[in-house]
C-alpha cells in the first residue's frame, strides 16, 4: 500500500518524500491533501485508481503525526461501511503490501485532488467539528459521478471502488 502526500502536505509535515521508486498497483495507492476549511485542517485522501475519498477534519498536532494510521483506519472503515467483509479488509491490506510513504502520483493524481475539493465545497456546511471521520461529506463525494480517461466510460467513486474488489 503507498499513501502519496501532496507538497503542501509534505511542508506541513516537515518531511521531504522521495518518488514512489518501485510502481503499487494504482488500487493500492492514495493520494492526501492538506486543505484548510472553515479555519480547521483537512486531509483529503482519494484513491489512486477509483476516487474514492476519505476525508478527516479538525486534526490537532498528534492526529498529523500518526496521519498514516488514521488513514489505515478510515479505509479500513470505509471498506466495511460498503458492505464487504473483515475478510476483504484483510485481503485488500495483505495484497496491498506493506505501507509506503511517497510523493503524490502526479498531474493525474492532482486532477482527481481538485475534482474531489470541487465536490466538497457544497457540502462544507455539513462538517461535523466533533468528529475527525467525516462520513456525510465522504458518502456524497464517493457517490458523485464522473467520466473517466476513457469518455464513454462514467460512474462514481463508490462504484469503481468496489469494481476493484471484484478483479482481486
Amino acid at each position: 500500500m503507498e499513501f502519496g502526500y501532496t507538497i503542501p502536505l509534505q511542508r506541513h509535515l516537515k518531511m521531504r518524500l522521495p518518488s514512489s521508486a518501485k510502481a503499487t498497483a494504482p488500487f493500492f495507492c492514495w493520494d492526501a491533501h492538506l486543505l484548510t476549511v472553515q479555519k480547521r485542517k483537512a486531509a483529503l485522501a482519494i484513491n489512486h485508481s477509483s476516487r474514492y475519498c476519505i476525508l478527516l477534519y479538525g486534526l490537532n498536532a498528534v492526529d498529523w503525526k500518526r496521519l498514516p494510521e488514521l488513514m489505515q483506519g478510515e479505509i479500513r472503515a470505509a471498506i466495511l461501511r460498503e458492505g464487504l467483509s473483515e475478510f476483504e479488509v484483510a485481503r485488500y491490506f495483505a495484497l496491498g503490501g506493506p505501507l509506503k510513504i511517497s510523493r503524490s502520483h502526479g498531474p493525474e493524481s492532482t486532477a482527481a485532488l481538485n475534482w474531489a475539493m470541487r465536490a466538497m465545497l457544497p457540502y462544507v456546511s455539513l462538517l461535523d467539528n466533533s468528529r475527525l471521520s467525516q462520513l456525510q461529506i465522504a458518502h456524497i463525494m464517493n457517490g458523485e459521478v464522473y467520466h473517466t480517461a476513457e469518455p464513454s466510460v462514467r460512474g462514481s467513486p463508490r462504484e469503481f471502488f468496489l469494481m476493484g474488489f471484484r478483479h482481486l
